[in-house]
């Protein structure tokens, strides 16, 4: 479809009563040193909203098989370790037990939920070897652990941090029931391995969410009661641009401040030295806020303002 001249009227946004009045949920501090190429400090990406429902994901309280975090353990024995930690100071100690295949842990999502459409059990971890050698893999389970729904297929233990991730469709008008997550042994060894950032959805989608969540992430991550010890979620991010205040640090050189495009000196709002550019009046961008210094390197700092509305 060509795009006209006469469309010009959806190029901009004439904001709602409940729009021009929401309050300003989402902020984003920044600080940054102005350089000769314009660059971004911040761009508006919309991420999804996500819930981990795994109460202990990082291990940072005590876990124990069979304890309030819920992990499980399977021909394996297994601790919190604070030798390795991919997120916080702790991950989870898994020490095979060479019988067998399938030695590891697992954690139990008691409840579905009932859905007259597809629901979809997400699940993903980060895991890292004593040694590089052998394998682990990933497995959503029945409520028995005695059929495999989905699975990462096997992955190599390594000495760094190698995240793993299965889904498994839920078939609509399913009744709502509980799940296994395994972490276990590819093949009969044993070589001790730690596993963190574990997480466990219930979505409308496939998604395996690329981050990982819990309330100590940052901004927009929090937990829904207990820290370390309930559920924790990400909330959606900036939908648009509401507000900004970037103050200027150095003295001698401006910077360009400019919306929704590349500063320039001609597109930029020229804030010099030891000045504040702070938008008191309304403004509403959906894109991006673009910096250029076009000498030497002035440092800034400031907060943007915006909704998720």
């Amino acid at each position: 479809m060509t795009i006209r001249h006469t469309d010009a009227r959806s190029w901009d946004i004439d904001s709602s009563t409940r729009q021009s009045m929401h309050p300003h949920t989402r902020y984003y501090p920044f600080t940054g040193t102005g350089a000769s190429t314009a660059a971004d400090i911040i761009t508006i990406n919309r991420r999804n909203s996500a819930v981990n429902l795994v109460p202990n994901p990082s291990m940072e309280v005590a876990v124990t098989s069979g304890d309030a975090s819920g992990y499980v353990l399977t021909g394996a024995a297994i601790v919190r370790s604070n030798a390795q930690a991919s997120s916080g100071t702790y991950s989870l100690l898994v020490n095979p037990g060479n019988a067998g295949v399938g030695e590891g842990f697992y954690w139990t999502l008691p409840s579905s939920g009932y859905s007259n459409d597809t629901q979809w059990i997400t699940a993903q971890c980060e895991h890292r070897g004593d040694s590089a050698a052998s394998a682990v893999k990933l497995e959503i389970r029945d409520a028995a652990g005695t059929t495999v729904l989905a699975t990462s297929g096997s992955s190599n233990l390594a000495t760094s941090w190698t995240r793993v991730t299965a889904s498994y469709g839920i078939p609509s008008g399913t009744a709502d029931a509980s799940y296994r997550i395994y972490v276990t042994t590819q093949t009969n060894h044993n070589i001790d391995f730690y596993v963190d950032k574990f997480m466990v959805e219930v979505r409308e989608d496939s998604n395996v969410i690329n981050t990982y969540v819990d309330g100590a992430v940052g901004i927009g991550y929090e937990w829904d009661g207990a820290v370390n010890g309930s559920v924790s979620r990400r909330k959606t991010d900036f939908n648009n641009i509401r507000g900004l205040k970037i103050m200027n640090d150095t003295g001698s050189n401006p910077i360009y401040v400019a919306f929704d495009c590349i500063a320039t000196i001609t597109s930029g709002i020229k804030v010099n030295g030891g000045e504040t550019l702070e938008t008191n009046h309304p403004i509403y961008f959906d894109k991006n806020i673009s910096v250029l210094a076009p000498s030497g390197s002035p440092a800034f700092h400031g907060v943007v303002w915006g909704s998720h509305y």
